[in-house]
């Protein structure tokens, strides 16, 4: 083993010895993490299905609302909206690369009440010159379950590093910990 391979390998032991000390397992602290890495990013990833399997693509998502819900805006004929329309269903991707975190949300989808105001960037216009109107609509998504992984704040089941945390709840219910097959409450 070379000098520097043996280099990695210690630095990977340590990285375990520390996560290990301070791994969270308290479903409302990771949701919190959670809501923190969703929060941060710009962009996220959300994922259709379509009629050929998953289908995904960025949006640009506005900060949840205190409840929990997310909102991005698009083109009401888009192949998102239709397959939304078909599943009411979709998931949103969160990515932090600098905290080394991934959140994927299941949600329920839907179009936003039409006579709640309309959601919408000023940078949007690039796309709606005119603002909103016909050709714009607002998606609304509510999380039912989430699946996170954080190597910064440990949020890493075991076998350690290899799974991630899912977590489920009802309408107006706190989070609960399922194992990631969705089947056994943990806590």
């Amino acid at each position: 083993m070379s000098t520097m391979s043996r280099l990695h390998a210690l630095l990977g032991l340590t990285y375990r010895r520390w996560a290990l000390s301070r791994r969270l397992d308290a479903p409302s602290e990771i949701a919190r993490r959670a809501w923190r890495v969703i929060s941060k990013q710009q962009y996220c990833l959300v994922v259709t299905e379509g009629p050929q399997g998953p289908a995904a693509r960025v949006v640009e998502p506005l900060r949840p609302d205190p409840g929990g819900m997310i909102t991005f805006g698009t083109d009401p004929s888009s192949r998102k909206v239709a397959q939304i329309l078909r599943t009411g269903r979709c998931l949103l991707v969160y990515q932090d690369d600098r905290r080394r975190a991934c959140v994927t949300l299941e949600c329920d989808a839907r179009f936003a009440d039409p006579s709640a105001p309309v959601r919408f960037r000023g940078f949007w216009r690039a796309f709606w010159p005119a603002g909103p109107g016909r050709g714009f609509v607002n998606v609304t998504c509510m999380p039912t379950a989430m699946e996170v992984w954080d190597g910064t704040a440990v949020i890493a089941p075991d076998p350690f590093g290899r799974r991630s945390v899912r977590l489920e709840r009802q309408s107006g219910e706190p989070w609960r910990l399922v194992d990631t097959e969705g089947t056994t409450v943990l806590g």
